[in-house]
């Protein structure tokens, strides 16, 4: 048989418990809870920079972002010389690789590694279904025997951004005091101090705006998960059905009230997991649902070619295939890893190591310690209490391996303006040249 067509479906800014078949009580998800009961889902997830072009580079890469080099969004462009996905699986294995929808990944034209079904929209309300309906179209008319990659980018619930108001005000609706027996209840890590943080964008909001925010988001949610359950649906009625590898993930999370935050950019729970599920009858377990492996968004580009039996892209330093872990072929050469790393430049740096139970967020100039295995929601602070000295030791000892594996990408003269070269990338490249020396002494 030959390699199997593989379809791609990402979503913007989902969180990743934002799911009803894992048990969320104010959203209704069918079509991904479909996904979840047909297929195997990674439930300690995370990607690798939470911000939406930093991690769809490291997707199509397989590189961490201050190795490809876009550190932040729109301003940063991909390292040139770096193959991505769809040009080297077209080019090494065949693959007729075709996109539709949010492409975001700066400095790439998309044209230039995939055939473009749909450009997308900025707003998911306004595109995502014509998004959906083209991948069903394409995926109901092939007849071909050529293996394809069909990646499509939708853009919901990033609409909160704008219908929920995370960019500022209270968002494109107002709250009618009929809805207010609709609205969920704030997270139990809520911060009641919110507004000394002097974020412009909450500190006047009510906590009726809080919880506004979140009855939207999940909407949100709602409308994305009835276009991914279109394009599933098309992959299952589709001629190639049976040898069809359906991926879906997100970009990365949303603040949705816990620690008062919105939106993305910083690596507490609810903006650096994702959910992740891969499904393809009969080949992988259905329902099955691993929270032991720690798996990463850097680690598609590895897993897709792995399915595609094409050779890997050259220097893929932490990315691993998630193949063995999906088949349960026992495990993989060399084990799998037993922490993972998460960055980000958005804002405060950061860098978070994560194993079974512990998580460190590393900043220029502070740490923070939590078990996340007893305080999921991340409320206690461990770094200077009696007993945290083994885990900041054994992540430390995490990162220098990470930073030592790691090949950081210092942009040459040129590459990008002065100023984006002046305010992120120098201060990204010179701060992980201080952390490799600090954690490596």
């Amino acid at each position: 048989m030959r390699p199997p067509n593989i379809v791609f479906v990402h979503v913007d800014q989902l969180h990743h418990a934002a799911i009803s078949a894992y048990g969320c009580r104010y959203v209704h998800t069918p079509c991904i809870d479909r996904l979840v009961d047909e297929g195997t889902s990674f439930l300690e997830s995370t990607t690798p920079m939470p911000q939406c072009c930093p991690a769809r580079a490291s997707w199509f890469t397989g590189r961490m972002s201050k190795e490809h080099g876009v550190v932040v969004n729109d301003v940063c462009p991909m390292d040139p010389t770096l193959p991505d996905l769809g040009a080297w699986l077209r080019e090494k294995a065949g693959y007729d690789c075709v996109y539709a929808g949010k492409w975001h990944v700066t400095g790439r034209n998309v044209e230039t590694s995939f055939r473009l079904l749909h450009p997308g929209h900025g707003y998911g309300e306004l595109g995502d279904s014509n998004v959906a309906r083209v991948a069903c179209s394409f995926l109901w008319s092939r007849r071909s025997e050529q293996p394809f990659l069909l990646s499509v980018g939708l853009l919901n619930p990033h609409d909160c951004c704008y219908t929920a108001g995370a960019s500022g005000g209270v968002g494109k609706f107002g709250l009618a005091a009929e809805m207010h027996g609709e609205l969920p209840p704030l997270p139990a890590n809520f911060d009641y101090g919110y507004a000394r943080r002097q974020d412009l964008r909450v500190a006047e909001w009510t906590l009726d705006d809080w919880r506004y925010y979140r009855y939207v988001y999940y909407r949100m949610a709602e409308m994305v998960d009835r276009e991914v359950g279109r394009i599933y649906e098309a992959v299952r009625r589709s001629p190639d059905a049976d040898n069809t590898l359906f991926i879906f993930t997100s970009d990365h999370g949303d603040g949705l009230a816990f620690h008062a935050n919105i939106q993305k950019g910083y690596m507490l729970e609810e903006a650096w997991r994702v959910p992740a599920v891969v499904c393809w009858p009969g080949h992988i377990e259905a329902g099955r649902r691993d929270a032991e492996h720690l798996v990463s968004g850097v680690d598609l580009a590895p897993t897709i070619l792995d399915y595609a039996e094409a050779p890997p892209m050259p220097k893929m330093t932490v990315a691993r295939s998630w193949r063995p872990l999906l088949e349960r072929r026992g495990s993989p050469a060399g084990g799998w890893r037993d922490y993972v790393v998460g960055e980000t430049s958005v804002g405060r740096m950061a860098v978070a190591i994560r194993d079974a139970r512990v998580k460190t967020i590393v900043y220029p100039d502070a740490v923070q310690l939590f078990d996340i295995e007893s305080d999921p929601l991340e409320m206690h602070d461990l770094a200077s209490e009696p007993g945290s000295e083994a885990g900041l030791a054994r992540h430390r000892a995490h990162l220098a391996d990470y930073l030592n594996s790691i090949q950081v990408f210092e942009p040459p003269p040129g590459h990008a303006d002065a100023a984006a070269v002046a305010r992120y990338y120098e201060p990204c490249v010179s701060w992980y040249r201080r952390l490799r020396e600090e954690v490596s002494a």
